[in-house]
């Protein structure tokens, strides 16, 4: 008994000095960093590695508790932007996100073959530099963590249960999640602050049942993985009246019709050093009613006869993405330069977005003693639907000074240039100083183009 209670104290001990202990760059080069602030809310960064949280193994009882099939997540982000130059006026905001989430590998537990569950959610609070000082409609969010989800203390993202089967060859999800949490996505595109970037094309979802974070719905999605890199997943959605209500978890099932993204893709890691890409195109059908922003239901422009919007029964977007490294700077994951694109356009007449493209370079550990420093340049172009456009054009024409959604002038497009570089500061710790330039805030010329200056800080516990 002695020797077993001697024999914990030294593991505990050992945990503890391990603990206190930086990463080293070895250690890093072999399980890698990424940069994302995703985190583990993403799939293919779930699992945080040990060397990347700031408590570490707490004494040896994370592992313990992985081991008997509990897994969990803590992660708090900050962000802090500036509008330093035009826009509507100068100032700053900030605003956080508290990510919480837990893993049971029901295996390990109940013995369960193939099975687990996720849970997730997120507390958020702060003010939006989009609305208080860029413009006035919030179109562009050069914070990724401001938004719904706050005021309260934990908003259910997702809980759902996952199967496996046939070798992991096909897993099936099931339960309440963002229909786009794993469509048209990818977690190159958070190592930007922007929402527009991070971490999908919003001109595709925004207004759509298609739904990111924090928001939740019923569904299920499958997702067969072949081999040599190759995948097929499909899904189906409530397109739901209550999405999660204020706190999440609202369960109600009240379809007002029915999201059905597909997505094909390839992932492969081409020649000697396994340059790793990601490779998909996709899309989605929601089923939902939505009234057309410009044509009545007789044909007439809805501002001159004043009569009911036409409807349209059905509506969607379709995508494409794909990023390659290029070149590999040593054998950490993601260490390299990558290269990033996405394009994405908009299927019907009630979407608020009509089209987007974005475009991207990350060279990550470029420089052999910061193996996870990454620096980052983004460009995105997005533009508004063009019956908003022409129904805000006819309204100017007959004099309104105020136009549909608040605005002075007709909305056509605006412009994204992002600079962000990635500082690892320690274990669990990383600071991403941010510049951000937009063209036509508001998606219009009422005020200059302007410059953001800001920062986030990631503390992954």
């Amino acid at each position: 008994m002695t020797d077993r209670v001697t024999e914990r104290l030294l593991r505990d001990v050992r945990g503890a000095v391990q603990d206190s202990t930086a990463a080293s760059q070895q250690d890093l080069a072999k399980t890698g960093v990424s940069a994302s602030a995703l985190g583990s809310s993403w799939t293919e960064v779930r699992v945080v590695p040990a060397n990347d949280r700031l408590l570490g193994s707490i004494g040896g009882w994370r592992q313990r508790l992985s081991k008997a099939g509990f897994d969990f997540t803590l992660s708090y982000m900050a962000e802090g932007v500036a509008n330093a130059v035009g826009g509507r006026r100068t100032g700053f905001d900030y605003s956080h996100q508290v990510v919480m989430g837990t893993d049971f590998d029901l295996n390990k537990l109940f013995g369960m073959q193939g099975w687990s569950f996720h849970m997730l959610g997120v507390q958020r609070a702060g003010r939006s530099v989009a609305t208080d000082y860029l413009g006035k409609t919030g179109l562009i969010q050069p914070q990724q963590d401001y938004g719904v989800g706050g005021n309260v203390l934990y908003k259910l993202v997702y809980m759902y249960f996952e199967k496996t089967l046939f070798d992991k060859k096909l897993t099936i999800d099931f339960g309440r999640m963002p229909a786009n949490l794993k469509y048209g996505t990818s977690y190159f595109g958070c190592y930007a602050l922007n929402s527009v970037i991070c971490a999908h094309p919003t001109g595709l979802s925004v207004g759509s049942k298609w739904r990111s974070w924090p928001f939740s719905q019923w569904g299920m999605t499958a997702r067969l993985n072949p081999g040599h890199g190759l995948y097929a997943q499909a899904g189906f959605f409530e397109a739901s009246a209550t999405e999660g209500g204020r706190a999440g978890f609202n369960f109600s099932f009240k379809p007002l019709g029915y999201v059905v993204p597909v997505e094909l893709g390839w992932e492969p890691a081409l020649g000697h050093d396994r340059l790793t890409g990601h490779y998909k195109i996709g899309g989605y059908i929601d089923t939902s009613n939505h009234p057309d922003p410009f044509t009545a239901f007789d044909g007439s422009p809805i501002l001159i006869s004043h009569r009911a919007p036409r409807i349209e029964r059905q509506r969607g977007a379709w995508y494409v993405g794909a990023d390659q490294m290029v070149a590999r700077f040593g054998a950490a994951k993601d260490q390299g330069l990558i290269l990033f694109g996405m394009a994405g356009w908009d299927q019907g007449a009630s979407l608020p977005g009509q089209s987007q493209y974005t475009l991207g370079i990350i060279s990550q550990g470029m420089f052999p003693s910061r193996v996870t420093d990454a620096i980052s340049l983004f460009w995105s172009w997005q533009n508004v639907n063009r019956k908003i456009t022409r129904y805000q054009e006819m309204q100017q024409d007959l004099g309104y000074t105020t136009l549909r959604g608040g605005v002075k002038l007709p909305q056509s497009n605006f412009q994204v240039l992002e600079l962000t570089y990635t500082a690892f500061i320690t274990r669990g710790l990383k600071l991403l100083p941010d510049l951000q330039y937009i063209v036509h805030p508001d998606a219009n010329r009422t005020y200059p183009n302007a410059l953001e200056a800001g920062f986030r800080l990631l503390a992954q516990f």
